[in-house]
């Protein structure tokens, strides 16, 4: 078992995907990840940006890091370096349903002046955003990226995530990488929204399989994250790292081939046992490990 006595340094939610997260003092966990504590329906990844019916995230548009969201009492509020604040209301859905089309998942399409705001600051015509309702049929985890062994049941599901409810990263895991990295880079290229620090060996949240946060909430390992390039992109400056790092780093040590083949691992994915509130400063127990993984 874990000797030392993680705690948590950091939760962030992603209020629309690929842009940049709100570090938040504390947040719910919900069936479909964390929110705020007011009200579930500000919550992770439940705004999407798309052209046409295909999702569009740093992958394809790095500048996507300077968008800054923000809860406001009445909209969600974007931001972004040379732009008027653009200010999407709670209460005012849109009519326009669609599929995104790899997501295999509804939205409900902005359009007009919240489309041409984003079309303008990421250079691309054509973009907007959809909203996820409750009303829809979330993402069954089992069924993403069923090439990669994972552990999730039938009951676990996502929104506009890419894999997990719950990503966990650890301060101790980027301090080793960045001591093999001739540029450091900070945790925040990786997008946890759990980040955590006092694990006992960097990646030891490899091994967690269930932990408890604070007095109440649980939650299990189903799968390592699997990194694509998407951590190249500094998510202060919105820019992709030339030499393709850390990406090109994390190849050489953190694989797994009878597993993952030729991806790199970094973080780990969780799923929910038990709801409830988690907070900055929580301790961390860890129920169960698999150090022979």
């Amino acid at each position: 078992m874990t000797t030392t006595s993680p705690q948590v340094q950091e939760i962030l939610i992603y209020p629309v995907k690929s842009c940049a997260g709100i570090s938040v003092p504390e947040a719910q966990t919900t069936r479909y990840g964390l929110c705020l504590p007011s009200n579930p329906l500000l919550s992770d990844r439940r705004w999407l940006v798309v052209r046409g019916h295909r999702q569009r995230n740093q992958r394809h548009m790095p500048r996507m890091a300077l968008i800054r969201p923000s809860f406001t009492p009445t909209g969600l509020q974007l931001d972004a370096p040379g732009m008027q604040p653009l200010l999407i209301p709670y209460k005012q859905l849109p009519d326009d349903i669609i599929e995104i089309e790899e997501l295999n998942v509804k939205g409900r399409r902005y359009g007009g002046h919240v489309a041409d705001w984003l079309s303008t600051f990421l250079e691309t015509p054509e973009l907007d955003l959809v909203y996820f309702d409750e009303g829809f049929e979330p993402q069954h985890v089992k069924n993403i990226e069923p090439e990669f062994p994972n552990e999730a049941r039938d009951t676990d599901v996502v929104l506009y995530h890419d894999m997990s409810p719950f990503h966990i990263g650890s301060i101790e895991s980027i301090d080793d990488l960045n001591k093999r990295l001739e540029h450091p880079i900070k945790i925040y290229n990786f997008r946890p929204n759990i980040i955590v620090s006092g694990v006992d060996v960097p990646y030891g949240e490899d091994y967690w399989r269930e932990i408890q946060i604070g007095d109440k909430v649980k939650i299990r390992w189903f799968r390592s994250c699997l990194r694509c390039l998407l951590p190249t992109v500094d998510q202060e400056t919105g820019i992709r790292d030339a030499n393709q790092e850390p990406w090109k780093t994390l190849q050489t040590y953190r694989r797994k081939p009878e597993l993952y083949g030729i991806k790199a691992q970094f973080g780990a994915y969780f799923a929910n046992v038990d709801y409830g509130l988690i907070r900055v400063g929580d301790r961390i127990q860890v129920l169960s490990e698999d150090k022979n993984f």
